[in-house]
């Protein structure tokens, strides 16, 4: 820092910031909010006069004399201020507003207690019209705060303040006043004492007061400090509450703002409100409910005292392994240059989504049945930053790091809950890496039922993949990072990469991971899978072979899912995740159809070889058959309604072919959808 900078780089106290300068609210700037939390005026409130201290029983004085900082307070001159060394510069205050107004509120107060009003009005320069302080171009505000300065003349006033003479009824709806007014209720109740604080406050609560104008990136800074929207930011609390407990506040205090720099920088562009607040708030929550996890294994908490969890130095521990993340992606996805990496991508996406839509319960109980989409959302999270946070940067590889990412992306998307296992699962990746196995295995027999998943380390899927990894490295092989690549690929097809509700399957369905495996066969398999269900340019399925493959696939087995809607069977022929990893299929149908059509040219070649006329007995209950024959005679106009099929329901009368079942309707959804279309009748107006 130069030494200009440093010059308009001062820790003052309130005495001085008040009397030297005109601090005005800039438009830019939210509402001033701290009273309309409970949570936040109250905790600021009590942990300053616990570190204030107690009063003397002879004089009501503040025993102590040390200084309390409480953190940065920016401020920035305005254009029309041409004069710089005039005594009472106007300077837009651009951050520490809630910290401020509340300290003004609270020397007010005690003004008031102590008789010492006419002194307060001499410090804020107060000539009935302006103030050192000033809500300048919010008209209702400047003016409710100048007329409650001056009128308000004892305490016993604060508790009628809406019912002053003075008082509009404009006032009612101002966001700010009612935060004013909802402060003074708890500054009295906090400080409802005999404790005289009133010079102690002025002389001993202190900030780093930096003025911004003096630095190149003043006007970038006073921007991005003030677009935070009107929601309170909650790690401002949290800041003030570790500045208050912290050792070296000024280096500490630049640490948290370019901290809430890096989430700047981050932020969700696409919100109407352009903050920082909204993803910083969710990681320095985040952080606080993994300490939890790690300390008290989520015995009751209260989110209130997030702060007794944190400390700057730890915040910065994790910020660090966050920015590893960040830094080090493009020097991992440089090692696949020509093959595919785009997950990477996409995951950090991911995870911004997670910080920036700020909608996590960080505290949820993991054994709560009903807090699946957060405990889904700190199996992703905690997973990584419990990694890279507990290891030695020097031991950190990155190739590794990133192998554990994908670990847990890709539970993130089979929407794993298993936060009870992760310590433990995160200690034996520690101790053996991703890739090894050993130790890794199950806690019961049926790992794919997702209920029990939550105390196993690694699911079937996993363990086959991994296994022929780990034997790829092993061996040394040369190929490891292009078979790497190629799962990848097939298990980020859209079909694949979710895995909830379907067994937790993402590769296995359509790789047998054996000796075997060559990259020629994994090849083969990413190029058919995408040939089979291509991409449009915005990443979604094209369906355009869906109706081919439906018929295709009768040739092969029973595949469909069947459901009873109320008064009838519905055949969903058309659940492709579901499809394509055999679900339903006792006969493993879409494996066969895949290994022949990985055989074949294309999918017109296969049909052609394949789907063939058939003889039917009309009285057969088979519905395989039934389904086969349609097929047969109707080609693709059997699913000119969509993907179902109704079965054995009320509607009109039997199949007038197949006389034992009632008649085959092709539906939209629901029979109020679309044209239901009768199969038998598409038949005979086809012959």
């Amino acid at each position: 820092m130069s030494k200009k900078q440093k010059a308009f780089l001062k820790e003052e106290n309130l005495l001085t910031l008040l009397s030297q300068n005109n601090f005005i609210i800039p438009e830019i700037q939210r509402e001033y909010v701290w009273g309309n939390n409970e949570k936040v005026i109250t905790k600021f409130l009590k942990q300053l006069k616990l570190k204030i201290g107690d009063g003397c029983e002879c004089c009501n004085l503040p025993k102590g004399n040390a200084h309390i900082n409480i953190g940065f307070l920016y401020s920035y001159k305005p254009d029309y201020v041409k004069v710089q060394n005039d005594r009472f510069l106007d300077e837009n205050l651009i951050d520490g507003q809630q910290r401020f107004t509340t300290l003004f509120l609270l020397v007010f107060y005690f003004a008031l207690k102590e008789d010492k009003k006419n002194d307060f009005l001499s410090l804020i320069r107060f000539d009935g019209v302006s103030m050192s302080f000033d809500f300048k171009v919010r008209d209702l505000t400047k003016r409710f705060l100048l007329e409650f300065v001056e009128k308000t003349n004892s305490t016993e006033d604060l508790e009628q303040i809406e019912k002053q003479t003075w008082f509009l009824k404009d006032y009612k709806t101002d966001v700010s006043i009612n935060a004013m007014i909802n402060s003074l209720k708890y500054i009295q109740q906090v400080y409802n004492c005999e404790t005289k604080y009133y010079n102690h406050l002025l002389s001993n609560i202190v900030f780093w007061h930096f003025k911004t104008e003096v630095t190149s990136e003043g006007e970038e800074l006073y921007i991005t400090m003030n677009a935070r929207g009107e929601d309170l930011a909650d790690n401002e609390i949290t800041k003030a509450a570790l500045m208050l407990d912290g050792k070296d506040l000024f280096n500490s205090g630049k640490k948290w703002e370019s901290w809430q720099h890096f989430f700047w920088k981050h932020r969700d562009k696409t919100r109407v409100v352009q903050s920082s607040d909204f993803g910083y708030n969710a990681f320095i929550n985040c952080i606080a409910g993994l300490e939890n996890y790690q300390i008290y294994n989520n015995k009751e908490f209260l989110a209130d005292e997030i702060e007794d969890l944190l400390s700057i130095e730890l915040v910065e521990k994790y910020i660090n392994a966050f920015k590893f993340l960040i830094d080090n992606s493009k020097a991992f996805k440089s090692k696949y240059n020509y093959h595919y990496s785009n997950w990477v991508n996409n995951c950090l996406k991911d995870i911004w989504e997670v910080f920036n839509k700020n909608e996590t319960d960080w505290f949820a109980d993991y054994s709560d049945k009903n807090k699946g989409t957060e405990q889904n959302k700190m199996v992703f999270i905690w997973s990584w930053l419990l990694y890279i946070k507990n290891r030695p940067k020097a031991s950190l590889d990155v190739d590794e790091v990133f192998r554990v990412l994908r670990f847990f992306y890709i539970r993130f998307k089979n929407y794993s809950r298993a936060v009870s296992a992760l310590k433990q699962t995160i200690g034996i990746i520690d101790v053996n890496s991703v890739f090894d196995t050993l130790n890794q295995g199950f806690d019961t027999p049926n790992v794919e039922d997702e209920s029990k998943i939550k105390t196993s380390y690694r699911t079937v899927n996993e363990n086959l993949k991994y296994s022929f990894l780990n034997n790829l490295r092993i061996n040394s092989s040369s190929d490891l990072l292009l078979y790497e690549s190629l799962i990848w690929e097939i298990e980020d097809h859209p079909l694949n990469l979710e895995g909830t509700g379907l067994r937790n399957i993402n590769s296995s369905h359509l790789i047998e991971f054996n000796d075997k495996l060559s990259i020629g066969e994994l090849t083969l398999i990413k190029e058919k899978l995408y040939a089979l269900f291509p991409l449009k340019d915005d990443g979604k399925i094209d369906d355009r072979n869906v109706n081919k493959i439906r018929i295709a696939l009768f040739w092969y087995g029973s595949y469909w899912q069947k459901k009873w809607s109320s008064y009838y069977w519905k055949y969903n022929f058309g659940d492709w995740e579901r499809i394509i990893r055999d679900i339903d299929s006792d006969s493993l149908a879409f494996k066969l159809f895949f290994d022949d059509f990985k055989k074949s040219k294309d999918l017109e070649n296969l049909l052609k070889n394949k789907v063939s006329e058939c003889e039917i007995d009309f009285n057969t209950v088979d519905e395989l058959l039934i389904f086969k024959w349609y097929a047969s005679k109707l080609k693709e106009k059997m699913w000119k309604e969509g993907q179902f099929i109704a079965v054995n329901h009320n509607y009109k009368d039997e199949d007038k072919l197949f006389v034992n079942f009632k008649e085959f309707i092709n539906i939209h959804g629901t029979f109020n959808g679309g044209s239901p279309q009768v199969l038998s009748e598409l038949v005979n107006n086809k012959l």
